[in-house]
């Protein structure tokens, strides 16, 4: 059961059993009240009864008074002004209560009694009836438990009726819940529920109003990434073109000349990444993924990149066996190209670079190791930072750099719900890069 179905019935069934107490109580005071109105009409027609008896006259009264056995439902006295005339069995000869008539409480034979005095000035008698005073609470308990034992009874399949009514009466949330879940990641269109209560359209049309903000605002970040494909990347070829024309004429490269070329290559590297970074955000992230052999994409990236790894005369060698999981192949090959261009890059000449790909219980594992100076603990977590540079620009290494490399890794691994972790190579010395992707690969 949800939380908010549950909420709903247990807070309605403590409110009816809340109004049922009270209405338990109410009716028992009521109960108790009837039943002491009809017990006092009760010992008044005894009492009448009594009175009706053939009871000797004031000018033959007996000595003694005449004794009648009782069986506890009653006990009476009838007197005639100061002499007992007729009693129970085992009374004293004492009034029962006082010659006032009227109904009131007494304490009799070790117990409580409601007591009648009534008085017939036709015969001149006072009578006097007793009834035990549980008898009273007694019917009243039994009344009033004969009326809740139904209601009490019936409280699991009460709480059984509002559970089904609260569930009937959230299936419009569960549909639109249902209808989130199922939407895809770069699914953006309106939500179209079956039926909407009043309650539940302000909110469909709230989300409605906030996809559609999110899709234009992934249209205009579209249409930026294009804009500047063309607008940045252009004019800086143009611009290298230039610079190299610029170099050939010239006898002697100025040292003007060599940072200016190296500005416009660190450009072109940062606009590459910018660009790169930019197609795997999350809301272009394709969810239909294929069947991705991470060895042999690795064995692509590493004949892509070696080029520039034998120009500085480095050993680079792959072990594992193949290893295949769900995903995107793009964004697997941007995560081996900037782990290997940042292995490449800041391992010195003559260095090893060593790559292990292989499967585990957690799922499939990426390391790159490299013998290169590798990186202190305390720049572990900042190195993942969007534009940082340990030493800045002035990198010990010499490398011209903008800071995106692991920053874009960090983001691939994310979309994978993976997990990256860097440490320090045993066998050679530098950086060691982990990557585990789970199993299963992303969750859709």
């Amino acid at each position: 059961m949800s939380s908010v179905r549950r909420f709903l019935v247990l807070v309605l069934l403590a409110v009816i059993t809340l109004v049922i107490f009270l209405a338990a109580s109410q009716s028992y005071r009521n109960t108790l009240s009837a039943s002491s109105t009809l017990f006092d009409r009760q010992l008044l027609a005894v009492a009448d009864a009594l009175n009706g008896l053939p009871l000797p006259t004031e000018s033959a009264l007996p000595d003694a008074p005449n004794v009648m056995t009782s069986d506890g439902e009653f006990i009476f006295q009838i007197w005639f002004h100061d002499r007992l005339l007729l009693t129970t069995s085992g009374l004293q000869a004492a009034p029962l209560t006082s010659r006032t008539s009227g109904v009131r409480e007494e304490n009799l034979q070790g117990q409580r009694w409601q007591v009648l005095a009534q008085y017939y000035p036709a015969t001149g008698y006072w009578v006097m009836v007793a009834q035990p005073l549980h008898h009273r609470i007694e019917l009243s308990e039994e009344m009033i438990l004969a009326t809740l034992m139904p209601l009490a009874l019936s409280l699991p399949l009460l709480a059984l009726l509002i559970s089904l009514a609260v569930r009937q009466g959230l299936s419009p949330l569960r549909q639109l819940t249902g209808e989130l879940e199922t939407k895809r990641a770069d699914d953006l269109s309106p939500l179209h529920l079956t039926y909407q209560q009043e309650e539940l359209k302000p909110v469909v049309a709230t989300i409605n109003s906030l996809l559609q903000r999110l899709q234009q605002s992934f249209e205009r970040e579209r249409r930026f990434a294009s804009d500047a494909a063309h607008e940045l990347r252009t004019p800086l070829s143009v611009l290298k073109i230039n610079l190299h024309n610029l170099e050939k004429e010239l006898e002697h490269t100025p040292e003007n000349l060599l940072l200016l070329k190296q500005g416009v290559e660190r450009m072109s590297h940062v606009v590459d990444q910018i660009l790169m970074l930019n197609r795997t955000n999350p809301e272009h992230f394709s969810v239909q993924f294929k069947k991705v052999d991470l060895y042999k994409l690795c064995q692509q990236v590493i004949t892509e990149l070696y080029p520039q790894i034998a120009q500085k005369q480095q050993q680079i060698s792959l072990h594992g066996q193949a290893a295949v999981l769900p995903g995107d192949e793009f964004s697997l090959r941007l995560l081996l190209q900037n782990l290997l261009t940042n292995a490449n890059k800041y391992s010195p000449v003559k260095s090893q670079i060593d790559i292990t790909v292989s499967a585990t219980t957690e799922g499939t594992e990426l390391i790159v190791a490299d013998s290169g100076p590798g990186l202190s603990e305390a720049e572990y977590a900042r190195v993942f930072d969007r534009f940082y540079r340990v030493g800045g620009d002035r990198h010990q290494s010499g490398v011209p750099g903008c800071g995106l490399g692991l920053a874009i890794v960090e983001h691939v691994v994310n979309l994978y719900h993976g997990r990256i972790t860097l440490g320090h190579s045993e066998a050679l010395g530098g950086l060691q890069v982990r990557v585990v992707f789970p199993l299963g690969g992303e969750d859709d």
